[in-house]
């Protein structure tokens, strides 16, 4: 008995070690309490976003004598990601990164969050030493008034920081960084070479991921690699454009209540049809750009699209729906070939051609192999 019971302790420790890494523990200090309406903060909450963009609330905690703790569990191989503490005037927080060890926020008014010191553990003091670049930077800048010599010290300033972040390219930080301020200042071909520059170990972060479909986006084209998008199907699983390597994907985006979309939804059941046989080879997925996820489920099962093998996928993000994004979907319907490697056949296609193409792909004819730019 007292063996077993030894066993199914061992048992549940192994579990636990398996399952959790480490303790984040986040410690804040607010020096003056009172918001700029004159009320005091009583509790903050900390947040994450999402891989859609939606923000979550994952802890709240009471502010007492302007203190506030946060703990937070680190499983296994739990990437290190940016949360928020929220709970300030409003469209304000503070930023920083969960990860093993003790996070020190120090805020000298909860009306000027954004002047919140945050250190204490490696990825924080990254990007302490990052904002710290740009904050000291921009504020030489705008002692000249001479706006040459002002444009001139921001340049230095853009010049130090990028500098900073290819020396500190295996902090999960950086990737981070690279998409949120300064890829929209880059040319695909320069952005190309700063996502060459993040450490190989960061390759599979969420960060380096994001930044990666970014900078494919950006280049997207006949022949090139497409985003790896992200797809939330009917049934709740979730489906990345990756999982289908191997395969041809038909990728058609459309909208409930849309004419052109029910005309092009009634030549994809044709299609269907001439492909149903070869799901091994070729695979359909409709995404519709909707906001009500019930009202899509509706339309899906009301225009037939319930099929072995023809797969309907829906974030619920209508028009801000990171997939459409990626690939310049503005308006729907559209239609996408993604060939197994991933590489782009077309961006835009009309359905009799595309038919036509499926059929000959089936046949053996790689037809677009001569067109890819």
């Amino acid at each position: 008995m007292l063996r077993r019971l030894l066993s199914a302790m061992v048992a549940v420790v192994a579990c636990m070690v398996a399952t959790a890494q480490g303790i984040c523990v986040i410690n804040g200090t607010i020096a003056d309490c009172k918001l700029n309406d004159g009320k005091k903060v009583k509790s903050v909450t900390l947040t994450r976003t999402d891989e859609s963009g939606r923000e979550i609330e994952v802890a709240t905690a009471k502010v007492k004598k302007g203190k506030y703790t946060f703990k937070c569990e680190i499983s296994k191989d739990e990437p290190v990601l940016m949360y928020e503490i929220r709970g300030f005037d409003e469209g304000t927080g503070i930023e920083l990164f969960v990860e093993e060890g003790t996070v020190e926020v120090t805020t000298a008014s909860a009306a000027q969050v954004c002047e919140s010191r945050v250190g204490g553990t490696p990825t924080n003091d990254v990007y302490s030493g990052f904002k710290a670049i740009l904050n000291n930077g921009y504020l030489e800048a705008e002692k000249y008034s001479d706006e040459s010599l002002k444009s001139k010290e921001k340049v230095k300033t853009m010049s130090q920081a990028i500098r900073y972040l290819i020396d500190h390219n295996a902090s999960p930080m950086t990737p981070l960084m690279i998409e949120r301020w300064l890829l929209h200042m880059l040319t695909p071909t320069y952005a190309d070479q700063m996502l060459k520059t993040i450490a190989l170990p960061l390759h599979s972060h969420p960060y380096y991921l994001s930044l990666r479909n970014k900078v494919l986006a950006g280049n997207l084209k006949v022949g090139s690699e497409v985003p790896d998008i992200r797809l939330s199907l009917i049934g709740g699983e979730t489906k990345h454009l990756s999982d289908f390597r191997g395969k041809y994907v038909v990728l058609n985006f459309w909208t409930d209540g849309c004419e052109k979309s029910a005309a092009m939804i009634e030549e994809v059941g044709n299609l269907y049809d001439i492909v149903k046989e070869n799901q091994e080879q070729i695979v359909i997925v409709s995404v519709a750009i909707e906001s009500d996820i019930a009202a899509w489920k509706a339309a899906v099962s009301s225009n037939g699209m319930e099929r072995d093998g023809w797969l309907n996928a829906c974030d619920g993000l209508g028009a801000d729906s990171p997939a459409a994004k990626l690939l310049g979907v503005e308006n729907a319907p559209r239609i996408i070939v993604v060939e197994p490697e991933g590489l782009a056949v077309t961006l835009d296609m009309d359905m009799d051609e595309l038919i036509m193409r499926i059929e000959q792909i089936l046949s053996g004819d790689l037809y677009y192999l001569d067109q890819k730019d």
